[in-house]
């Protein structure tokens, strides 16, 4: 059975449009020149994706899980921030694993995971992924998963309305993730 993916783009009155994320890569220019790829893959693309992107980022790794909404009482008024520093490419992977619902199911959240030399990989909410900088080899993983890079596209980060998806399941997956990570709360 396939599950719903983090978020699905809906009708003014909440119904599901047809839309399907395109698999595509989309090089952005930030301001003071930094560089970043948006990535959109449809949601059975996702966990494949994401793992091989974070595999590209120099340990040790930091981690930051920034929790938006809390499934029981709703958005929060301010982001709550989780972080784990020093962490080993290894052991980050297999939480992601065991917690596979939350991180690619769940829009509850973003997860920022950032390498020793500075280069990250953002999981948004939506299932948008932001990849820090633009470079030879983040664009050889997402044309490996059938990625074409678009310069003008529409994306899940671009639609009028969406729906982010919250599963039971997913709550104690958080409290794992946080577990099994070592994250400690962050008010930077």
């Amino acid at each position: 059975m396939q599950r719903p993916p983090k978020a699905l783009s809906v009708t003014r009155e909440g119904q599901p449009d047809g839309f399907v994320p395109p698999a595509v890569l989309v090089p952005q220019v930030l301001d003071g020149g930094y560089t970043r790829l948006l990535v959109s893959v449809p949601a059975e693309g996702l966990v494949a994706l994401h793992q091989e992107l974070l595999s590209l980022l120099t340990p040790p790794w930091k981690v930051l899980y920034v929790r938006l909404t809390d499934r029981a009482v709703g958005q929060l008024e301010k982001p709550q921030q989780l972080v784990g520093v020093d962490l080993g490419p290894a052991a980050v992977l297999a939480a992601l694993e065991e917690c596979k619902e939350l991180i690619y199911e769940d829009g509850r959240h973003q997860l920022w995971v950032r390498g020793h030399r500075g280069e990250q990989v953002v999981l948004e909410e939506l299932g948008v992924i932001y990849v820090y900088p633009d470079d030879p080899a983040s664009r050889e993983v997402c044309e490996r998963h059938g990625l074409v890079e678009q310069v003008r596209v529409t994306t899940m980060a671009d639609r009028d309305y969406v729906q982010v998806n919250f599963l039971a399941e997913a709550d104690a997956q958080e409290d794992r993730l946080r577990f099994r990570l070592g994250l400690q709360s962050w008010a930077g």
